[in-house]
């Protein structure tokens, strides 16, 4: 029979040592390693050997994409609205790079235009501070509109 500290549904409580939980379970409840596991039991030495195959699987497919790409002559970066904001995506492969100037999935690399640069310009707005009313100077997200920035009298940082 399968324990239940052999699943990883199974953790240890970080603020009371010595006791565990499980996620299926209500987070009041004790479980305990020698009990017996449930019927919906998840071999955690099973779902880690899977993972890391996945990543290696991933990482392989990266690498012979990057063969194929990365001295390719670059191309037009598309910045597309997904919804929410506006996002960057590789015309190649589809993701998001991760950067403005090369693709980090295929190594695709971009051309640097003016649509580039602006699309990299941070939005800097001044507020007045909620703690303490003082200057806060901050950015904007182009992406979803957010706001995060430091007040320069009181130290607070604020993300909204």
């Amino acid at each position: 029979m399968n324990k239940c500290s052999e699943c990883v549904r199974f953790k240890e409580r970080e603020e009371k040592r010595g006791t565990f939980h499980c996620w299926r379970q209500n987070y009041k409840i004790d479980k305990y390693p020698d009990d017996d596991a449930c019927d919906k039991y998840w071999d955690r030495a099973e779902q880690e050997r899977k993972d890391r195959e996945h990543d290696a699987e991933r990482e392989r497919e990266r690498k012979k994409k990057w063969a194929m790409y990365a001295n390719k002559p670059p191309v037009k970066l598309l910045i597309e609205f997904d919804g929410y904001g506006d996002i960057p995506v590789c015309p190649v492969c589809g993701d998001l790079p991760y950067s403005m100037e090369q693709c980090y999935w295929c190594g695709q690399r971009f051309i640097q235009d003016e649509e580039i640069e602006e699309y990299n310009k941070p939005d800097v707005v001044e507020m007045k501070c909620f703690v303490c009313g003082g200057k806060m100077v901050g950015t904007i997200s182009k992406y979803n509109g957010h706001f995060h920035g430091q007040c320069e009298e009181c130290g607070a940082t604020i993300i909204q």
